[in-house]
């Protein structure tokens, strides 16, 4: 979800707790009272996603803003693969020595990555 927010841009948001919004899940307007609600409606999201033709990140960047704020669940770890995946491919440096001393976690998180990029290049393809 940050890679297309950090490409596409955070909307604005003034949501604080309490609030009410339309759930994306059951269509009824719910009441938020705190992070672990809006955390739990963001798990259940994800799982109705399971077969769709959009990755993970296209379909939540155009739902979240719908009931939340976007950077309540930006995490600095993410933020950093972002930046190591960018200072990497920009800079042609290598993830290790080789293949079999990279580290597991981040080639999966950059492969992540890697696709979300392309279903924006992909998206913005479309618009056009």
């Amino acid at each position: 979800m940050y890679v297309w927010f950090s490409q596409m841009g955070f909307p604005h948001s003034s949501l604080q707790f309490p609030y009410k919004r339309q759930s994306p899940t059951t269509k009824k307007t719910k009441e938020y009272k705190n992070f672990d609600e809006v955390e739990a409606e963001l798990l259940e999201l994800s799982n109705t996603f399971d077969d769709n033709k959009f990755t993970l990140g296209r379909n939540l960047y155009f739902y979240v803003p719908l009931f939340a704020d976007a950077r309540w669940f930006i995490k600095e770890e993410i933020v950093q693969l972002v930046k190591e995946y960018n200072y990497m491919k920009n800079y042609r440096i290598p993830i290790a020595a080789s293949l079999d001393e990279a580290d597991s976690y981040k080639l999966e998180m950059f492969d992540v990555i890697n696709n979300e990029l392309a279903a924006i290049t992909q998206y913005m393809g479309e618009k056009q």
